[in-house]
């Protein structure tokens, strides 16, 4: 039986089997929609829908099902990552209404119905935008082709996917993530007037190499300033930058994006240094406040995320509100400060002496650290270390990482951390949100949480979190059949 003490209890998971990118997350009529890439038949299928949750909180949801799924020609083998725009004033009755774009999957049939005589990169794939729209922000109706692959540039390969999609200057502009014939990553822009009729407008290129795909470009706008993220695959490993399988960061750009042309690959910085994050949507909420949510998970084979058979496989990150460092221009991260609402009572985390937390559940917090070197562990089995400059993660038993090993990053100066747990899930910010660690890891099964740290700070303290997903996930189901569309003679993702 799976470990219970691995359940998640603030995080957003699939209610069962596979959940991948985040999709279309945004704010419409007051409530938060998180879609995501959600395949419900994992792993005897694999032909992506989206899988929906709705809250307006961000800390208690609702399961709304899969309101996208394969249904016509141009998405059959998949309805692929995309994003979502509020078009204001145009619902039937006055108000907003939810547009969303996406890539539709379609994989072409071989002359013999051999899939693998195609590569997938300048064969064998077709990969159109689609969009459709909604007035309640869970029943979608109108899909509708809006770029068919036959008019990409003809310097694309195959791959071209995952619309993000705003609104600046009174037009609509689209970036999609692409890969060059020359084997290297790249975004489109594209313009509209009405989100329907789209005119191509420019690349976005690094200097030099850097990743032979760009997937799930997204945008950031913050005072004046603007980011462009982007995820590149096929980066080489090094000693302490890209150990991921697939990376994910943002270029900080001197300009607009609409007027970029060319990026400086070596200002790229990542978004996140742990095992287990990818694909992050941004957006701007009712608020004025960037969010961002990322899969917390990887396709990357050699560690698991199922281990002893768990019935879901990976989950989302807690939403981060994006933040500008005024010295650095860089960006931070840090949890929603909803999350607080689901602290329990404060307790005092003294250096060197244990502290049990019930419920696995924890948000542990040190603040002004004065030491140079020191640890902070969980369960005797996962630490977070500082020594001489250096930052880390360190699986102390490598039963319980599922294949993960440690991870480091230079760090000049350690002045505060923030650690959320829960159940398999750790999620660590390290000075007020300069640097994120995201992963999984998965202890043996007992009722309380260990704390101990031998860092000294001014104020330490360690919160017990409620569990706002038990009764959602206990109630949530979806049916065991096959989505349209399906061929099973093709099943490549």
């Amino acid at each position: 039986m799976p470990n219970s003490t691995w359940n998640v209890g603030f995080h957003l998971r699939s209610p069962r089997a596979w959940m991948n990118d985040p999709n279309g997350c945004c704010q419409f009529r007051g409530v938060y929609h998180f879609f995501y890439q959600y395949d419900h038949g994992w792993p005897e299928i694999d032909q992506k829908a989206w899988g929906e949750f709705s809250s307006t909180d961000l800390i208690h949801w609702t399961y709304d099902g899969m309101p996208l799924e394969p249904s016509c020609e141009d998405d059959k083998h998949g309805v692929f990552t995309g994003t979502s725009y509020v078009e204001k004033g145009t619902a039937s009755d006055g108000g907003d209404k939810l547009r969303v774009f996406y890539t539709g999957n379609v994989i072409c049939p071989a002359p013999d119905h051999n899939h693998k005589d195609f590569d997938f990169v300048y064969a064998g794939r077709h990969a159109d935008v689609l969009t459709c729209e909604s007035e309640d922000g869970t029943t979608f109706s109108g899909k509708r082709v809006v770029i068919s692959a036959e008019k990409y540039p003809d310097m694309c390969s195959m791959h071209v996917r995952d619309p993000k999609v705003w609104k600046e200057d009174g037009r609509l502009h689209m970036l999609l993530g692409a890969r060059h014939i020359d084997n290297h990553g790249m975004v489109l822009v594209y313009d509209s007037t009405d989100g329907y009729t789209w005119t191509f407008s420019h690349t976005i290129n690094p200097r030099y190499f850097f990743g032979y795909v760009w997937e799930c470009p997204n945008i950031v706008h913050i005072e004046g300033n603007e980011y462009l993220a982007v995820n590149p695959q096929g980066l080489p490993s090094l000693y302490d930058r890209w150990q991921n399988m697939w990376q994910s960061g943002y270029f900080p750009l001197q300009g607009r994006i609409l007027e970029t042309r060319e990026v400086d690959e070596r200002q790229f910085v990542e978004w996140d240094h742990g095992h287990d994050f990818y694909a992050p949507q941004t957006f701007l909420d009712e608020q004025g406040r960037w969010i961002l949510v990322g899969w917390l998970g990887t396709f990357d084979g050699n560690y698991s995320a199922t281990p002893d058979n768990l019935a879901w496989w990976h989950c989302l990150t807690v939403p981060r509100e994006v933040t500008r460092d005024e010295e650095t221009d860089l960006l931070k991260q840090n949890p929603v400060p909803e999350l607080r609402q689901l602290r329990g009572t404060q307790c005092v985390l003294k250096s060197h002496e244990p502290l049990d937390i019930e419920g696995r559940l924890a948000d542990i917090t040190l603040e002004q650290i004065a030491s140079a070197v020191g640890t902070l562990t969980l369960d005797d089995s996962f630490q977070i270390s500082y020594v001489q400059g250096r930052l880390a993660i360190n699986y102390l038993e490598a039963r319980h990482a599922a294949g993960r090993t440690d991870r480091f990053i230079r760090l000049q100066r350690l002045t505060s951390l923030r650690v959320l747990v829960d159940g398999s899930v750790v999620e660590v910010y390290a000075n007020g949100g300069e640097e994120v660690f995201s992963c999984r890891w998965f202890p043996d099964e007992k009722p309380n949480l260990t704390v101990e740290t031998t860092l000294r700070a001014a104020r330490s303290f360690a919160y017990p979190l409620q569990d706002a997903m038990a009764e959602m996930y206990a109630t949530a189901r979806t049916p065991d059949i096959k989505m349209p569309g399906w061929n099973e003679e093709i099943q490549l993702a």
